[in-house]
C-alpha cells in the first residue's frame, strides 16, 4: 500500500483503496491493534483516497479516536451498507458523525427492496447493485429503485454496479445482465477512479505496478 502511495504521489493523482470486501473495519469482535495499524496506513497514505464501509457505524465513536470523530482525515470517505429499508437507521447513525463532511456515502448493494422511504438526499453518492451468485429469483434487481432515486436526487449522485445474476425474470449471469437502465449508464463516483489514474500514469511513463518503486 505504501508503494501505491508513492505512485500517486508522483502521479500527482490519487488510487481509491476499498475496505473492506471482506471484513468491517468498525467490527467490535476484531483485535484493536489491527484497527489502530489501519489507522496508521491510512494517515501515513495521504495521496490515496480511502473509502471505508461499514454495517456499524454506530460503533465509530466507541472505537475510533477522537480525532477522528472530530476531524475525519481529508482523505477517507465513510460509506454505509443500506441494503433494505429497515436499515436505513445506519445512514442516519453515519450521518449523526461524519455528515457534515460532504463524504458520506451509501452502498446499496446488494438491495433488497425500494429506498423511497430513506432520505439520501445528504449522501455525497449512492451505489446500487443487484446480487449475484444466487439463485433464487426474488432477488432481481428492479431498475425502478435507481429511476426513483435519479429522479429524486440526480443522476450525478446515483452509481448503478450492476443488476446481478437476474434480468427481465431470467438468470443470465451478471456479466450479460450489464448496468444499463434503458440504454443509459449510471456512472457517477465523487472520487478518483483508477481507469482514470491508469492512463494519467502510462501517459508519464512511470509503471503502475504497486510492487514497483518509483
Amino acid at each position: 500500500m505504501r508503494q501505491l502511495a508513492k505512485i500517486a504521489h508522483a502521479t500527482g493523482h490519487s488510487f481509491s483503496v476499498f475496505s473492506l470486501s471482506l471484513g468491517d473495519w468498525l467490527d467490535p469482535e476484531v483485535d484493536p491493534s489491527y484497527r489502530a495499524a489501519m489507522l496508521d496506513t491510512v494517515e501515513a497514505c495521504p495521496n490515496l483516497t480511502w473509502l471505508l464501509l461499514t454495517h456499524r457505524p454506530h460503533l465509530a465513536r466507541k472505537l475510533l479516536p477522537r480525532a477522528w470523530i472530530n476531524g475525519l482525515p481529508v482523505n477517507v470517505w465513510p460509506g454505509v451498507t443500506v441494503d433494505h429499508p429497515l436499515h436505513g437507521y445506519r445512514w442516519e447513525q453515519l450521518r449523526s458523525v461524519w455528515g457534515g463532511t460532504g463524504r458520506a456515502w451509501v452502498s446499496a448493494e446488494p438491495l433488497a427492496a425500494s429506498l423511497a422511504s430513506v432520505d439520501l438526499s445528504d449522501a455525497a453518492v449512492t451505489i446500487y447493485g443487484g446480487a449475484s451468485n444466487t439463485n433464487d429469483p426474488s432477488w432481481e434487481f428492479d431498475p425502478a429503485w435507481v429511476q426513483e432515486a435519479v429522479d429524486r436526487y440526480g443522476g450525478n449522485r446515483v452509481f448503478f454496479k450492476q443488476f446481478g445474476d437476474f434480468r427481465d425474470g431470467r438468470k443470465i449471469g451478471k456479466n450479460a445482465a450489464g448496468r444499463d437502465i434503458q440504454g443509459r449508464i449510471y456512472d457517477h463516483t465523487p472520487w478518483p477512479r483508477h481507469r482514470e489514474m491508469l492512463t494519467n500514469i502510462a501517459a508519464m511513463g512511470l509503471s503502475a505496478d504497486p510492487n514497483v518503486s518509483e
